[in-house]
């Protein structure tokens, strides 16, 4: 091994030489550059190869020659470059290559190698990258994409762009984006084409493109390629109109595109809704009019109720988007208040999804329609009963609207026997911080019936049921609801130190409550927390009660009790505690 670390040490004394004597460097500074390569050549030339030691090898070149760049030009010194500068570079790419030759299912090597060339402005290196890449990674759609992307956009070669995205295809044929890239790709090809045609025209010259060509006919025929691999996929086919749109001589295209699909789809509510929406970006007078004209023929023509669903939402998007077009494009009042027709029609003829309850609620408190809110939430919980979110969003209402303390509890009451219980916490915990805010006298039976609740439900109510009966009754009415809760497991963690907490908290603590808990909180989390042991074991290192054969006792059980990862966590911690390290 010594011979080759040798050998390759040999090899970088010229460029070395060359820096000193040119004064980029001094002979201190080369010094420490040959004994910093000569350490990572060692790395390097060890039995098991690790790609981080390539990698920190190319960041320490890569940070020395942008040390010399940076020396060059305060120093005004640019020759031999070729000895150093190209030398250090070909020494970067040599690494680059071992690593990845050794590495070759790392990604992130290969991206970082053509970052690497492309910051050297070397294309044609950059090239012959991302080809051996693709041969390696054929199956990978992301990276067919970037190699088009560059050969077109920084190489200016769309022939090996097509060529690119055509190859990724045949390795690809249900890669989705890689159609949609395509598309756009030859559609940027044609931009570029028309842009020359005006050149040639204003200077008189002539174009020999085809017309066919110049509106976008070999986009067209990759379009049609792509709707024929995914048949039934009305929502792939839409996402061609987005793309075709952004380049004005395709409105034509857009039209034919919007006619076939009609034909194949002429009951599908996504494709009345492309429709729809298509009104908002065509230069015409009225165009929300025929925005709204669209889908209301949609509601009469589709017998989906997602059709309601999609109405809704494009109308909201609107509203939220203002002005498209120009500054009077929309008047809010008047398209508010049609929105809100449509939910009343919607709810009328269908059944509204919970989202969309949600924001019909939504949109008439904004308004200040806190009455109809409350109608519209009464009927969204009849509609969807086992809809959480739904019943908090009208527990919520009510307590904002000061409605009295028993209606709120028997709306609560109602929830109750309709939401799944696992999922009824968010509930439990509104009207529970409701209940202590107006200190109720019912407060007290509501603990009690969520500590018997599930496993969900039943955990956290204990911990907040503790804490507020020390806020209320004080330490010793939670010493007994603690002894009580205690034989009515499950327990968290938590809520043994939040009582190990209230124990902490008094002025005169009595150690033989805290080892109590303690004791408790091991006998359930012993096993599987280390944080628990290293408490215990301060508590008797550092209480003046405590005693040192009492936490080498904790110490000794803590070691025979966990496990793995956690035993170690236990080592390490108590070892920087014992050196001051941890407090």
């Amino acid at each position: 091994m010594a011979e080759f670390v040798q050998q390759s040490i040999e090899e970088m004394l010229p460029e070395l030489e060359q820096m000193e004597r040119i004064g980029l460097f001094t002979k201190e500074e080369t010094n420490q550059i040959l004994k910093k390569r000569r350490a990572l050549e060692y790395r390097m030339r060890r039995r098991t190869k690790y790609k981080e030691d390539y990698m920190q090898y190319i960041e320490y070149e890569k940070n020395v020659l942008e040390l010399i760049s940076r020396r060059r030009k305060s120093s005004g010194i640019h020759y031999k470059k070729v000895e150093i500068d190209y030398a250090i570079v070909h020494r970067i790419h040599r690494l680059y290559r071992h690593v990845i030759a050794r590495f070759q299912s790392d990604v992130e090597l290969w991206l970082s190698h053509i970052k690497f060339s492309i910051t050297r402005k070397e294309k044609p290196t950059v090239s012959r990258i991302f080809t051996q890449m693709l041969q390696v990674h054929s199956k990978n759609p992301d990276l067919w994409i970037a190699a088009a992307k560059w050969e077109f956009e920084n190489n200016k070669n769309a022939d090996n762009a097509r060529n690119l995205m055509q190859r990724g295809l045949r390795f690809n044929p249900s890669s989705k984006p890689l159609w949609l890239e395509y598309y756009r790709l030859e559609l940027l090809f044609v931009e570029k084409l028309r842009k020359r045609k005006e050149l040639f025209q204003a200077s008189k010259m002539k174009s020999e493109e085809h017309s066919e060509i110049l509106e976008g006919a070999i986009a067209q025929i990759v379009y049609r390629k792509a709707v024929e691999a995914f048949p039934g996929d009305l929502k792939f086919a839409l996402s061609f109109l987005p793309i075709c749109r952004t380049f004005d001589f395709m409105s034509k295209q857009e039209d034919a595109m919007l006619e076939g699909l009609e034909t194949l789809y002429p009951s599908d509510p996504y494709l009345w809704e492309a429709k729809a929406k298509r009104q908002l970006d065509i230069d015409q007078d009225h165009p929300l009019e025929m925005f709204h004209k669209v889908f209301e023929e949609a509601t009469e023509k589709v017998k989906e109720d997602e059709i309601w669903s999609l109405y809704i939402s494009a109308c909201i998007k609107v509203i939220e988007k203002k002005s498209p077009l120009n500054e009077d494009f929309i008047d809010f009042n008047q398209e508010i208040g049609k929105l809100l027709g449509i939910f009343q029609s919607a709810s009328e003829k269908i059944l509204l999804s919970a989202d969309l309850y949600k924001q019909w609620v939504k949109l008439l408190l904004d308004l200040g329609e806190v009455t109809e809110a409350e109608v519209v939430l009464e009927a969204a919980v009849t509609s969807h009963p086992q809809c959480v979110s739904l019943w908090l969003q009208r527990l919520e209402l009510m307590i904002k609207t000061n409605v009295t303390e028993d209606v709120v509890l028997k709306a609560f009451k109602k929830a109750r026997k309709r939401v799944s219980e696992k999922e009824s916490y968010p509930l439990w915990c509104l009207v529970l911080e409701f209940c202590t805010a107006c200190n109720l006298t019912q407060v007290q039976e509501l603990f009690e019936s969520g500590i018997l609740a599930c496993r969900e439900v039943c955990i956290p109510v204990k911990e907040t049921y503790l804490q507020w009966t020390y806020l209320r009754d004080g330490v010793k009415a939670a010493r007994q609801l603690y002894t009580r809760l205690q034989h009515l497991k499950p327990l968290s963690l938590g809520f043994y130190h939040l009582y190990i907490q209230v124990e902490k908290s008094q002025v005169n603590q009595k150690i033989q409550h805290l080892r109590s808990a303690y004791e408790d909180a091991i006998k359930e989390y012993g096993s599987s927390d280390s944080g628990i042991w290293i408490e215990y074991f301060q508590l008797e290192s550092e209480h003046p009660e405590g005693s040192a054969e009492s936490a080498a006792q904790i110490h000794f059980r803590a070691l025979r009790c966990l496990e793995g990862e956690e035993n170690e966590k236990f080592v390490t911690k108590h070892t920087l505690m014992q050196t001051g390290h941890l407090r």
